[in-house]
């Protein structure tokens, strides 16, 4: 049996004991002296009873898994030096002459209408062939349904 159970029998033995000197009568200063004094060392034996309790432990938080460890890099084999054996470079071919087309002077652009949208920028003459394979590449052919007969 635990130590605050048989304190706490006690104090019940003691404020049984105050109640019977309370029944008995208080008009005798000797009764209300006994009364006091059981009933103070009932309220001293509760406290005994409460100190003495066991207390109430919080179980430990779960232990955290282990962590695995990375495993080590195998070993790769060792470098083979490979020997490169360089050809004797030619002297390149004589440069022939090359015409050159002087460019042609280009008209002089007109200035934009003003507009809410901002201008897209004109492509340049090399890259003509690029935006139509864009603009191909962005539009996805479209099948029309054919109506079903009634």
């Amino acid at each position: 049996m635990r130590t605050d159970y048989s304190l706490y029998v006690v104090a019940l033995i003691c404020f049984i004991i105050a109640g019977a000197f309370l029944g008995i009568g208080t008009d005798q200063p000797m009764n209300q002296v006994g009364m006091g004094i059981f009933v103070i060392l009932g309220i001293l034996f509760v406290a005994g009873g409460y100190v003495l309790r066991p207390k109430v432990r919080v179980p430990p938080p779960p232990a955290r898994p282990p962590i695995p460890a990375e495993p080590s890099p195998t070993p790769s084999p060792p470098a083979v030096e490979e020997k490169v054996e360089e050809a004797p470079v030619a002297p390149p071919p004589a440069a022939e002459e090359v015409l050159t087309i002087p460019p042609t002077p280009s008209p002089l652009p007109s200035p934009p209408a003003p507009s809410e949208e901002a201008p897209t920028p004109a492509p340049t003459l090399e890259e003509p062939a690029k935006v139509e394979e864009e603009k191909l590449a962005e539009k996805p052919a479209r099948r029309r349904r054919r109506k079903k007969a009634a």
